[in-house]
């Protein structure tokens, strides 16, 4: 988990921090990136990468936390603005993917969600929020590892396109009646 404080000095560490990671995963997979890399290209010192973030995948929760609510700050449809979030953002997707670490966006997008406005009148019925939360976040990190496990070749819309297709899809399987033969 991460601990940024609000104050000036801590977000600062943070940004210098993430712009250090963001950089190195452009040299090198993740799993060859060391704390010490990060300090010495942050200039941060030891003691105040681990005063903001107990491990290296923590980095890579904050850039989530961060990307989902630049996502969720877009104007229009939510579930487009975080489709072309990510499809502009790809790097750390790609990353979580191939450490096997998706599970970092699972639990990013349902506790950024959890704040987004238009999330809020879900919440009235906690049980059925979390049923929604489950199958929306579920859905988006399959969508989005599959995107990543093909190359990427699709844009983010042609992405959100592929994916309405296949709900529709699921939903006339779910709910017709099977035919008489």
């Amino acid at each position: 988990m991460y601990h940024i404080k609000a104050d000036k000095r801590t977000e600062t560490s943070a940004k210098l921090i993430t712009e250090a990671v963001l950089a190195l995963m452009e040299e090198k997979s993740f799993d060859e990136i060391t704390i010490t890399e990060v300090q010495r290209r942050s200039g941060v010192s030891r003691s105040t990468f681990y005063r903001s973030f107990d491990k290296l995948e923590d980095v890579l929760e904050l850039l989530c936390d961060q990307g989902f609510r630049a996502a969720f700050e877009r104007d229009g449809n939510l579930p487009v603005a975080v489709y072309r979030y990510w499809s502009e953002n790809s790097s750390i997707l790609e990353t979580l993917v191939q450490i096997h670490r998706t599970d970092i966006l699972y639990t990013s997008f349902r506790r950024t969600a959890a704040d987004h406005e238009r999330m809020q009148a879900l919440k009235e019925d906690e049980a059925q929020y979390d049923y929604f939360v489950s199958i929306v976040t579920s859905g988006m990190v399959g969508i989005l590892t599959t995107w990543v496990e093909h190359g990427k070749t699709e844009t983010g819309d042609q992405v959100l396109e592929r994916s309405i297709g296949a709900i529709a899809t699921m939903a006339g399987m779910l709910f017709t009646e099977p035919q008489d033969t």
